[in-house]
């Protein structure tokens, strides 16, 4: 029996529907107020808890092998600080310590912010160092994963079996919510694709993570880490791709990098759901040269194309009505 937190996210509902696939029992930590719609359908039992309550999944874990961890507070605001610490980190430390308690095996998906985005340029790795100092960061959400994957990492040589994957952006299909990259995509088409911001980032397809997460735990990998990566998409060729999706003609003007960090802090203040905030746009702007070499050598790992998985993103958001 796995037990998942996160399972109706971006990436657990993905990861719940291949665990059915293959015929795996699996329990799924909600809340009596998740929305469980990215699971219908799917063969799983819930369990009612919360990660900053320990106690409550403690006393549902009858049959549970493996707990694989999703849960997290993603925010590219300057709002609800409390909330991102306490869900990332003690969150994270929470589950951790329950798989301690319980000999308990970890597969916990961290993200690439996990890491520094050395300004030099140079190539992310596994070896690149954990973002820990948040005058450092680019933003407390870089801050708190780097911190909560430090926390892992010190528990290894206690005891903890755990393998830690790091995704990049992440795109694709089955984005209920949406994500704050599903969310501009959706704007942007319904804005006529007339302006959108600066910068490129790496981004990857959303079963394309779940086929190494799933490949990771099948080789039981304890104690490694793995950057799952895919390819790097400037806004400029984004924006083609949609227009070449809606059959538009014509460009998109890419706004300049001042005029986006001035839009940013604007539309960020009034709204902590904004999608263009300074932090989006220094990330945007910020080292990207990232190599998922470690996962293809030792997993086989192997993405597909940034445009197919646009493709199949907006056409995801076609089939269920967002656009």
């Amino acid at each position: 029996m796995i037990l998942i937190t996160g399972g109706t996210g971006r990436i657990g509902n993905v990861l719940v529907k291949e665990l059915n696939k293959r015929g795996e029992k699996v329990k799924i930590l909600v809340r009596k107020t998740s929305n469980l719609e990215p699971l219908k359908g799917c063969n799983c039992e819930y369990i009612y808890g919360d990660i900053l309550k320990p106690e409550s999944i403690e006393k549902q874990l009858d049959n549970v092998e493996t707990i694989f961890h999703l849960a997290a507070h993603i925010n590219i605001s300057t709002h609800d600080k409390d909330l991102t610490l306490n869900t990332n980190i003690q969150g994270t430390k929470n589950i951790v310590d329950i798989c301690m308690r319980h000999n308990l095996p970890l597969i916990y998906t961290s993200s690439i912010h996990a890491f520094n985005a050395p300004e030099d340029g140079s190539l992310i790795t596994e070896t690149t160092p954990l973002c820990t100092d948040i005058q450092k960061s680019r933003g407390l959400y870089d801050y708190s994963k780097g911190t909560a994957a430090t926390y892992v990492q010190e528990q290894l040589s206690k005891g903890l079996k755990a393998i830690v994957l790091h995704p990049t952006g992440v795109t694709g299909p089955y984005d209920y919510r949406p994500s704050f990259f599903g969310a501009g995509m959706i704007q942007l088409v319904k804005s006529g694709l007339k302006s959108t911001v600066c910068g490129k980032y790496d981004y990857v397809d959303v079963r394309d993570v779940v086929n190494g997460i799933l490949k990771a735990y099948d080789l039981k990998k304890y104690g490694e880490r793995y950057i799952l990566s895919g390819e790097i998409l400037t806004m400029p060729t984004y924006a083609s791709y949609l227009r070449e999706f809606e059959g538009m003609k014509g460009i998109t003007q890419i706004l300049t990098d001042k005029l986006c960090i001035f839009i940013g802090t604007i539309l960020s203040f009034f709204d902590k759901g904004a999608q263009i905030t300074p932090y989006s746009i220094r990330t945007l702007q910020s080292n990207c040269n990232i190599s998922h070499g470690k996962a293809t050598k030792e997993l086989g790992y192997k993405p597909r194309s940034i445009k197919e998985s646009i493709y199949d993103q907006y056409t995801w958001f076609k089939e269920n009505g967002y656009i």
